[in-house]
């Protein structure tokens, strides 16, 4: 590529990645590459993570670039879909977490029901169910919709009359709450 694109003028940058000037996608990415991936890792707090995440992005913007405005600062455009993205992969690492910690407790229910009493050494296993017992009344009830009955952190709020933040702060400590009794055992 011969001299470099200024991007120092938006509209002039916009209307270039919009016609397709490679050399304007160049000197862009050259430019913000490295400054989306700090800021992104700043959420994410995950290196790896934080440059798939930018990738992406810059396969975006030259995927519908046709779809830019240029009155619209870019520079703006490209921070906002980094935060947004690194919020929804924050909520996706939630969500697995989740689907995780239930899956545990689910094979614990299952195990737990297929070994005979006579048989069952006392442990980890049996404590849980005892522990969740010991929970406070909203706690426990948070958590068994959660993970017994498979309900979605913003259907939980919808039926108790609560936040989702509230409903995701109580799963949080409880689960806490859970690993500090076990590991007792």
């Amino acid at each position: 590529m011969g001299d470099s694109f200024d991007i120092s003028d938006n509209r002039r940058t916009v209307l270039a990645l919009k016609s397709g000037n490679k050399d304007a996608f160049e000197a862009v990415y050259m430019a913000w590459n490295a400054p989306l991936r700090h800021y992104a890792d700043t959420i994410l707090h995950n290196e790896s993570d934080a440059r798939e995440l930018v990738q992406e992005l810059f396969v975006s913007l030259w995927m519908n670039r046709r779809r830019l405005d240029e009155t619209k600062s870019l520079r703006n455009y490209l921070l906002r879909a980094v935060h947004n993205n690194a919020l929804r992969e924050c909520q996706r690492r939630e969500l697995r977490m989740h689907r995780k910690e239930a899956f545990k407790i689910e094979l614990l229910h299952e195990k737990s029901a297929e070994i005979p009493d006579s048989e069952k050494e006392p442990g980890p296993e049996e404590a849980l169910l005892p522990a969740i017992a010991r929970l406070p009344k909203q706690s426990r009830r948070v958590v068994e919709m959660n993970f017994f009955e498979h309900k979605k952190h913003a259907v939980i709020a919808s039926e108790l009359s609560i936040s989702r933040r509230t409903v995701e702060t109580i799963v949080y400590k409880a689960l806490q709450r859970l690993r500090r009794e076990i590991k007792k055992i």
